[in-house]
């Protein structure tokens, strides 16, 4: 396993691959980000893993300030998957701090994590986009945990014409269901028999929406169900598959999303089905 840290290191070394594989990460990894490497194993392809805390996609200074830093135990993980190269830039290498131009939307307005993240998934292209730039990949694996951030790299994969495929990968959990997440282990221990809730409502609103006119009931009980049982909950919502807006016609394939927050913990999660 090589380890890069400057981008004109890394750029030489995968100028004589034929076929790229790419993970992004921020680091702190778990048994969800070593699914996606796994994933990615195809013979003859290089497999390259990037660790870079990205502070534009922070809302908070202090949750920025918060993030697991576990570089040692990450590169531990990442030799034991054979991954090929390790890219950790600094901020001063990816120009985070000093950038004359921003990525913005023109028409984001799915009232999900963006209506809650304000500047969020901006952060999040900005730097992927540098990151592709950079590695040039033929393939990007991304988790279905982030399902509004995979949708909008989708689309910016295809608006501008990134010759890369996106391998999207299902989530990774923990026994009682809880998706696995660099957050978990921020969960205060107070908490351990509650975050299974999370998932048991996606599940019950998996089997109880059985058609479009059953989505608000389903997604308000929901809703009530873990204000009761003390979550606070920003949204519980059921989106078309196709669009991640509300599903119109006869749109059969549907994903429930849910935000809410656990104490000091913000977690989100998500199912897909069809009716």
């Amino acid at each position: 396993m090589k380890i890069f840290k400057s981008i004109s290191s890394i750029q030489k070394y995968l100028s004589k691959q034929s076929q790229i594989a790419f993970v992004p990460t921020m680091g702190n990894l778990h048994q969800g980000h070593l699914s996606l490497i796994q994933k990615a194993k195809k013979p003859k392809t290089c497999i390259v893993v990037s660790i870079f805390v990205n502070r534009l996609q922070f809302n908070d200074k202090k949750d920025f300030a918060s993030y697991p830093k576990t570089l040692k135990q990450d590169l531990e993980y990442l030799k034991n998957e054979c991954v090929d190269a390790v890219f950790i830039p600094t901020e001063q290498e990816m120009n985070t701090n000093h950038s004359e131009f921003k990525l913005s939307f023109f028409n984001l307005e799915y009232q999900l994590c963006d209506a809650f993240r304000p500047g969020h998934f901006e952060g999040v292209i900005t730097i992927v986009m540098k990151l592709c730039n950079i590695i040039q990949p033929h393939y990007l694996f991304l988790g279905k945990k982030d399902y509004q951030q995979l949708f909008i790299l989708k689309n910016l994969m295809r608006e501008f014409c990134y010759p890369i495929k996106i391998m999207a990968v299902p989530t990774k959990r923990e026994k009682n269901g809880l998706a696995m997440s660099s957050r978990n282990g921020l969960i205060q221990k107070k908490y351990t028999t509650k975050i299974s809730e999370l998932y048991n409502e996606l599940m019950q609103i998996k089997k109880t929406c059985k058609s479009l006119i059953h989505i608000k009931k389903v997604e308000l009980r929901a809703f009530q169900n873990l204000t009761k049982n003390g979550w606070i909950v920003d949204y519980v919502s059921v989106r078309s598959q196709k669009t991640l807006l509300s599903p119109k016609n006869n749109e059969k394939k549907l994903v429930a999303l849910i935000a809410a927050h656990l104490g000091n913990v913000r977690l989100i999660d998500n199912i897909e089905f069809c009716i």
